[in-house]
C-alpha cells in the first residue's frame, strides 16, 4: 500500500545482508516516490507503505552502524552493538537511513512508525 499507513500503524522490514556493506533504507519510495519492497536490492531496501518516520527500533544479530539519516552523513557513525537500538524524534522527519553492517551474513529488522 502506498500512502500514509507508515504514519499510523507503522511498517516492519526484515532482511539479511550477505556481504558487509552500506544499505540504504527508504521510507518514502526512493527518489521518485514509487518504489516498494518489490524493488529491493542487496544495498537498497524500501517500505511498502510510505511516510516520514518519527520512531524506529533496529534489531540485528551482529554489530552495525547508522551512517546517515536523510542524506546527512554523521561525522562519527552511531555504533549499535547486538541489542535493540530505539530512537524517538519530536517530529516525523526520517525519510531514509543508511546503515553499515560490519560483518557478513547480518540479519536486520527495523520497525518504524510515524507517530
Amino acid at each position: 500500500m502506498i500512502g500514509g499507513f507508515i504514519e499510523s500503524t507503522g511498517e516492519n522490514l526484515e532482511f539479511n545482508v550477505a556481504t558487509a556493506s552500506d544499505v540504504t533504507i527508504y521510507f518514502t519510495g526512493g527518489t521518485d516516490g514509487t518504489k516498494t519492497s518489490a524493488n529491493d536490492t542487496a544495498i537498497e531496501k524500501y517500505t511498502d507503505s510510505h511516510g516520514a518516520v518519527k520512531v524506529f527500533a533496529l534489531r540485528f544479530d551482529k554489530n552495525i552502524q547508522i551512517v546517515s539519516i536523510n542524506g546527512n552523513i554523521m561525522a562519527d557513525p552511531i555504533t549499535c552493538v547486538v541489542a535493540p537500538y530505539i530512537e524517538k524524534l519530536d517530529t516525523p522527519i526520517i525519510t531514509k537511513m543508511v546503515i553499515r553492517t560490519l560483518a557478513d551474513d547480518t540479519n536486520v529488522k527495523i520497525r518504524v512508525r510515524g507517530r
